[in-house]
């Protein structure tokens, strides 16, 4: 027990040494790090104190886990710069084009979301729907599905920032904005995977952040009402997907296998005990592209088995300590914390589609970094090409210059002689 608290003392507290010099570095006390390190130290206590298991976790598993936290504080210290004072310049997009492209997004994101909606028959509890739409989803051949609609599966990284800078620009509606995001987060429950809902809400809360620049605590106060929503719609949807077992989950069981078993299952990853399968975990999203090519003929899935713990998650460093041991675990999480130093220093000077939709998308991965590896995966590639895009086409030029330096003053006026003002003219 002494060794308990001790390991836990020294953990925190140099987390929050660490989550110190990141919030000076920075100048704002949100960002990427202060998000990473309320998930995972909120995760790191509900695996050792919140759990139904009377086995604890071992002196090793907390230490990898302690010092991948501090990895990524300390690769994130490494890029993160210090964000302006002032808002940066608003970059000129074009306004049809943008609304256009909004409406074109949610419209072929919906097309995807209902052409794999199963049938539902009417008359049914609302349970029975639930199971219904993710069993069905489940052994659904989604091969099936259009291969030019994949791109849009989640678009909604892209069309939620891009509509909240229309918004912030006047261009969009209160009503119209509001209509956009009820209308994203009822086709991201059409799956009742909840991750996609998680997503809306932290794309949304992300881009806010970025656009409208609040205070840190005004900040964290809104990501908390967001995040009660998302809960309780989680515990809803779980308590639907358990209803026909034959024991039912109340309590600690109902999330303790996504919130803190996902630690307590990579103990068997640190331990030996996981079952690996030949070839790269970390290389997934090259491995899925090769395999769709048919150079290869199979490669390690992405989808767990499960554990000891009724839990198929492992955390994100996973697929690091499979390919790299432990040491592939710490240098993975160290290079997630320079990515997101760098991100979050470019989101902070560049109000554009692309670099809001990244920088959300990153968020969303930092998020589930307790359940599962996000950044190896094609789908974020596939979505940060698709930003890309569309920033082509909606922004018309380099960002504006201030306002001061455009347009002269009255002093700068009376300075000038006429003719060397009708010149420049």
């Amino acid at each position: 027990m002494a060794e308990l608290v001790l390991l836990n003392t020294i953990g925190y507290c140099g987390a929050a040494l660490l989550l110190g010099l990141v919030t000076y570095r920075a100048a704002t006390g949100n960002t990427f790090a202060h998000l990473f390190s309320l998930v995972w130290g909120s995760c790191l206590l509900a695996a050792q104190f919140f759990t139904t298991s009377t086995q604890t976790l071992s002196s090793k598993t907390l230490i990898v886990l302690f010092a991948a936290w501090w990895a990524l504080l300390a690769g994130g210290l490494l890029t993160i710069r210090r964000q302006p004072a002032s808002a940066p310049p608003e970059t000129p997009i074009n306004k049809r084009r943008a609304l256009a492209l909004v409406l074109i997004l949610i419209g072929l994101h919906a097309a995807l979301s209902l052409y794999e909606l199963p049938a539902i028959i009417a008359g049914q509890s609302a349970a029975k729907v639930v199971i219904g739409l993710r069993t069905t989803l489940a052994s659904r051949n989604l091969d099936k599905c259009p291969w030019w609609l994949e791109i849009f599966r989640n678009a909604y990284f892209v069309y939620l920032p891009l509509a909240l800078l229309l918004r912030k620009r006047g261009w969009l509606s209160r009503r119209a904005f509001y209509i956009l995001v009820v209308a994203s987060c009822l086709l991201a429950l059409t799956r009742m995977t909840r991750a996609p809902l998680l997503a809306n809400i932290l794309t949304l809360w992300a881009s806010w952040a970025l656009f409208y620049r609040p205070r840190a605590l005004r900040a964290w106060g809104i990501l908390a009402v967001g995040l009660l929503s998302f809960s309780a719609g989680f515990v809803a949807i779980q308590l639907a997907l358990t209803s026909h077992n034959t024991h039912t989950a109340e309590g600690v069981q109902l999330v303790e296998g996504y919130y803190g078993g996902s630690m307590r299952a990579f103990e068997s990853i640190v331990d030996g005990t996981f079952p690996r399968e030949a070839g790269y975990y970390s290389a997934d999203m090259f491995n899925y592209a090769l395999y769709k090519l048919k150079l290869i003929d199979s490669y390690p899935s992405l989808i767990r088995p499960y554990g000891n713990y009724a839990t198929n998650i492992y955390t994100f460093l996973d697929a690091y300590a499979l390919d790299g041991g432990l040491f592939g675990a710490l240098f993975g999480a160290t290079l997630t914390g320079v990515a997101g130093g760098w991100l979050f220093t470019r989101a902070s000077r560049h109000q554009s589609p692309l670099i809001a939709a990244a920088y959300s998308l990153f968020a969303y991965c930092i998020a589930m970094a307790v359940a599962n590896n996000e950044f190896i995966r094609i789908n974020p590639l596939l979505t940060t090409v698709l930003a890309g895009v569309v920033g082509r086409i909606v922004v018309r030029g380099r960002a504006s210059r201030p306002v001061a330096d455009v347009i002269p003053t009255a002093r700068d006026l009376g300075r000038r002689q006429p003719g060397a003002l009708i010149a420049r003219t």
